[in-house]
Order: C-alpha cells, then sequence, then structure tokens
C-alpha cells in the first residue's frame, strides 16, 4: 500500500512564490489529465491500495478537473487532501448574463441622465460597478457554494500555503498582488465557515519571521484548528533565494521562542513539521511507503527529490518511473522506515 501519495497535477500557478520547489508561475503548461490520474489511481489501487493522496500543483484549483478527481478519489475510499493558495479562475459570465447586466446598466444610467443629470459622482459608480460586473477578474476566491461543495466530495482536509500577515510581506513571498492575498483570507473564511477541516502551512524565512504572532491571532479569529511550521527547503527559486530566505541556527531558535510565546493566542493545533524535528524524531518513508508524482508525470520517492537529474539518481541507486512509460514496474512495499533518510544520503552537503 501507498500510505503517502503526492500528487502534483498542475504546473500552472497564481504566484510567483520567491521559496517555490517547483518553480511554478502562471506561464507554465503541465497539466495531468484526469485519464492519466484514473489510470495511476487505479493501478495504485490494484497492487495495493492508496491510504492517502495529496493533490497540489502549482495551483490544484486551476485545474478544470479537480473536483472530479478528489470525487474518483473519494469513490476508492481513499483519504484526501487538497494543499492550496487559496485562489482560483473567476467565474465568466454567460452570453445571456452578460446581456442581462448590460440591459440593466444602460436602464440605471438613463434613468441617472433623466432623473438626477448633475449626480456625476453617483453616474460614476454605478458606470464603475458595472464595468467590474461584466469584466470580473482573472482570479477571485473559492466560494462558500465551492467550499460546500468539497465538503460534500468528502474531501478530508484542505491546507492554504500563508506566508505572511502583513501585505507587503505577502507580496514579496507569494510573488502576487495584495488582492490575491484578500482572495486567500475569502478561501480560508469559507473553509471556516462550512466545517472543512483546515490546516495552515508557514515556513519561517528571513522577511516573515517577526509576524507569526499575528498570523496566530489571525486563525484563532477564523476559527482554523491546525497550523504546521516548516523548514525552509532550498529547491528551485528557493536555491536560488536561498541566502536572503532561510533562517540561520540563532534566527530559528529565536522564532521558536517566539513562536511558543505567541502560542497562547491560538487555542488550535500547532505542528512542528518533519524538517523541524531532530534526526531522531524523523523516520524516512521515502519510495517505501511515500511517492511523489510530478505534473510532467515523473514518479520520484519524496517531493524532497525534485531537482534530482536522473544521473544523480542512479549514483544513489535510486529508480525514477514515469507514468507514461513504466509505471506497471513499480512496486512499493508500502511498510517500514530507512534507517538513513534517503535525503540526507542524497544532499549531504546542504
Amino acid at each position: 500500500m501507498v500510505k503517502d501519495l503526492c500528487f502534483e497535477i498542475i504546473e500552472k500557478c497564481p504566484n510567483n512564490c520567491q521559496f517555490c520547489s517547483s518553480n511554478s508561475c502562471i506561464d507554465k503548461t503541465q497539466i495531468i489529465s484526469f485519464e492519466k490520474f484514473k489510470r495511476v489511481i487505479d493501478y495504485f489501487m490494484e497492487t495495493g491500495g492508496i491510504q492517502e493522496l495529496s493533490l497540489s500543483g502549482g495551483e490544484p484549483f486551476l485545474h478544470p478537473d479537480l473536483f472530479k478527481m478528489i470525487r474518483y478519489a473519494k469513490e476508492q475510499n481513499i483519504r484526501v487532501v487538497v494543499f492550496t493558495s487559496g485562489i482560483k479562475y473567476s467565474k465568466s459570465l454567460s452570453l445571456p448574463e452578460r446581456t442581462y447586466y448590460q440591459k440593466e446598466r444602460d436602464l440605471k444610467l438613463k434613468e441617472i441622465r433623466e432623473h438626477e443629470p448633475w449626480n456625476d459622482r453617483l453616474l460614476r459608480n454605478v458606470s464603475l460597478f458595472y464595468e467590474r460586473l461584466l469584466e470580473p477578474k482573472t482570479f477571485g476566491c473559492i466560494s462558500k457554494e465551492e467550499m460546500l461543495q468539497l465538503r460534500g466530495l468528502g474531501l478530508d482536509k484542505i491546507v492554504f500555503d500563508f506566508q505572511g500577515y502583513e501585505a507587503e510581506t505577502a507580496s514579496f513571498l507569494m510573488g502576487r498582488r495584495s488582492e490575491l492575498q484578500i482572495m486567500m483570507y475569502d478561501s480560508i473564511l469559507n473553509a471556516s465557515f462550512v466545517g472543512l477541516d483546515i490546516d495552515i502551512h508557514f515556513i519561517p524565512m528571513k522577511p516573515n519571521q517577526y509576524e507569526i504572532g499575528d498570523i496566530l491571532e489571525l486563525l484563532e479569529i477564523a476559527k482554523v484548528p491546525n497550523i504546521s511550521i516548516l523548514k525552509f527547503v532550498p529547491q528551485g527559486r528557493g536555491r536560488i533565494r536561498r541566502k536572503d530566505l532561510e533562517l540561520t541556527d540563532e534566527e530559528l531558535k529565536s522564532f521558536l521562542e517566539r513562536l511558543k510565546k505567541a502560542s497562547s493566542l491560538y487555542s488550535g493545533n500547532i505542528r512542528i513539521g518533519i524538517p523541524l524535528q531532530s534526526d531522531n524524531e524523523h523516520k524516512c518513508t521515502a519510495g517505501i511507503e511515500k511517492l511523489d508524482i510530478k505534473f510532467d508525470g515523473t514518479i520520484l520517492p519524496c517531493p524532497a527529490f525534485k531537482e534530482l537529474t536522473r544521473e544523480e539518481a542512479k549514483k544513489y541507486g535510486i529508480k525514477l518511473y514515469h507514468i507514461d512509460e513504466d509505471l506497471e514496474d513499480l512496486k512499493i512495499s508500502g511498510s517500514g522506515t530507512r534507517i538513513e533518510p534517503l535525503c540526507r544520503k542524497v544532499y549531504k552537503k546542504d
């Protein structure tokens, strides 16, 4: 059985995160089709099963078949978790809807010109209202209706990437406009409102290390039950910007002290993620119980190996598979841990 299957279903993302391990951005194009997704799920279910499936990207809510994928996995009784920045494409108006609002706008503007020709402010505000209605922004939050649909599908958990309380910090680290941060807030509130199980992933870095207290206070108000504190991993763009982002040992120690003091502001669960645990606590299951499938179809033993070349893999005896080439050759024991974490063996220099 695969106890932890991470599936990166899309490369595209509205953010351009400084620390992104996948180098995702809005210009990326690779995507896993539903047919390929189904074939992979079917294979693992036929050869032992899947305990937990994590859907990520990129931004999974930009995938046109995300809800279909969740439904299919839940039909197989798989625990499903979605990792998101809380942003999706806005819904476009249908032609009948657009025609209706255009007529309504023209009628209201005509009435203002006839009865209040002097009221330029009202005319301007009404025009602006319909302009925004008829030309919606490219992105929006995940609505309450969509969160209710996810709950109805049986989604087990939704995890939000939350890296800054201050707008400037979030914009810098996430590489996005401040309005997308507001959309994330709305998505978190909508998920909380409908009763979905929510987790927040926070990576303490140089720009955001002092904002944990404000974030915990905000999560308390929003009734978010969980936050996971993860260590910065120098992959993708994070490797390039490592010097500007990664905390020193002393900074990390100070952060953990601030976290301990700030924890009184929050009644939820604070989890210290695997990268922050000691060597004795970290039990590596890469390639034994855990697998990661990238949006190009490459199958890795763990997300830690996203940048591993085939030459490096061969050097360390790691077999890389591909869902289109040799999926059926992949066998996984589904039980046990490694004596030494595989990532430490490969990345000793880090």
